[in-house]
């Protein structure tokens, strides 16, 4: 085969463990944008402590940090934050943390987060997932049917908690 068909590695290796920038606006909590502040920061200083390096690990780190860099500032320009308060605190809404309960109960605590912010393993749910549909307006004492992989759970609304304001 050609060689002209074959990419060669210039010695950095790509980092493809952060999503492409945002094309458009993002809904996230005022928690979250703080942290992406915060890493941006942290960022910022890793590449101003590597730029003068010639060393071959830190130009692969420096060129971490500045795509990483640029990635938050993209993030944190498309970033509006939703700190709304819902009109009665007893429902949920965006940033609301919900306790549910199944018929045996088992709980579950879920956050209801932007898709950027979204972490179920942590329980930090989008907003515009099936399940976090099914929990925007919830209020406690509300049934919940949650669509899931292993099978349709039913749930109940055990309690709404409101974010702190910022």
């Amino acid at each position: 085969m050609s060689r002209a068909f074959v990419r060669e590695s210039d010695g950095e290796e790509e980092d493809r463990s952060h999503p492409a920038a945002p094309t458009g606006p993002i809904r996230v909590t005022p928690a979250t944008l703080q942290t992406w502040r915060d890493e941006l920061r942290t960022q910022e200083e890793a590449v101003q402590r590597l730029r003068d390096s010639d060393a071959p690990e830190d130009r692969l780190e420096l060129s971490q940090a500045r795509r990483r860099a640029g990635l938050l500032r993209a993030r944190i320009d498309a970033a509006v934050v939703a700190d709304e308060p819902p009109h009665d605190p007893d429902e949920a809404g965006f940033g609301s943390v919900l306790v549910l309960e199944d018929e045996t109960g088992r709980r579950w605590r879920f956050t209801l987060v932007g898709g950027e912010e979204a972490d179920p393993a942590a329980g930090r749910i989008s907003w515009r997932s099936p399940l976090g549909q099914a929990l925007l307006g919830a209020r406690p004492g509300d049934p919940v049917s949650w669509a899931r992989q292993g099978g349709t759970l039913e749930l109940t609304v055990v309690a709404v908690e409101q974010p702190a304001a910022p």
